[in-house]
């Protein structure tokens, strides 16, 4: 479905990915892992054509379905994003307009990528909150974002990318900036959308353990380059490198049992 073939991202001439490819299946989960500056974030927003700061794909190829996504008009990533391929950024609160309640910002979102009128948009976002499990969906709409928890805002986001349905759903940090509870409640659902949807998912982290936890493809990077790749039983107790031992033994242990 996804297939990203030795691609090389350069700012200003210096690369900042190196020689990176990845395969990625309907319906599996990989998972980006390294510490910051590794490139990770880099690879989903190469996918998602957003490269920051004048980021150019210098060479390889990204292709979604068959087809090339750096050959994408802008009309066709207006197109793309948010319905075929949405994103889900580390704090959602941080990418929503303060002065606007939720519910307008939702309803605004859906209109642009869907002939409906306001009445039906807004119906349509306060289901997708309810299946995000905000329990008073309606109050939601009506918030504010300094209103809502970091771990409503945060369903406010996945369920705003999900609205549509997308065949790949992107994930930069999307637990980092919430409390352990929060977290696992993020990440089952994000598991539960893969299995209503079909979803494939790229998520981006720095704990092992999560991506060890739910990801059916694991890649470690660092300084812009895979270390190791494979599934969970070949990370975790294959062989390795000492890198990505490292980032094993920094996993905390409870109880003196370690789960990963």
């Amino acid at each position: 479905m996804l297939e990203i073939n030795n691609i090389t991202v350069c700012y200003k001439e210096r690369p900042s990915l190196k020689n990176f490819s990845m395969t990625l299946e309907t319906g599996k989960i990989a998972s980006l892992v390294g510490e910051s500056g590794s490139g990770k974030t880099t690879v989903i927003r190469a996918v998602l054509g957003l490269l920051a700061g004048g980021g150019k794909v210098t060479e390889g190829d990204i292709l979604f379905e068959g087809k090339s996504l750096l050959k994408n008009t802008p009309e066709q990533w207006r197109k793309l994003r948010g319905t075929e391929i949405s994103m889900i950024f580390q704090d959602s609160g941080a990418m929503l307009n303060p002065t606007r309640k939720i519910g307008d910002v939702f309803v605004e979102y859906i209109r642009t990528h869907e002939k409906i009128s306001k009445k039906d948009a807004w119906k349509k976002g306060t289901l997708m909150l309810e299946r995000m499990r905000l329990a008073d969906a309606d109050n939601t709409m009506n918030a504010y974002p300094f209103q809502l928890s970091g771990g409503m805002r945060q369903r406010v986001g996945i369920a705003m990318a999900m609205t549509f349905q997308p065949k790949l759903l992107l994930a930069d940090e999307p637990t980092s900036a919430l409390d352990v509870t929060t977290q696992a409640q993020i990440i089952r659902q994000m598991m539960e959308l893969r299995e209503e949807y079909g979803t494939s998912i790229i998520m981006v982290t720095h704990n092992l353990g999560v991506a060890a936890y739910m990801s059916d493809l694991i890649v470690v990077m660092k300084n812009g380059e895979i270390t190791d790749m494979g599934d969970r039983q070949m990370i975790l107790h294959g062989e390795h490198s000492a890198y990505t031992q490292q980032l094993l033994d920094a996993v905390p242990s409870v109880g003196g049992v370690r789960y990963v």
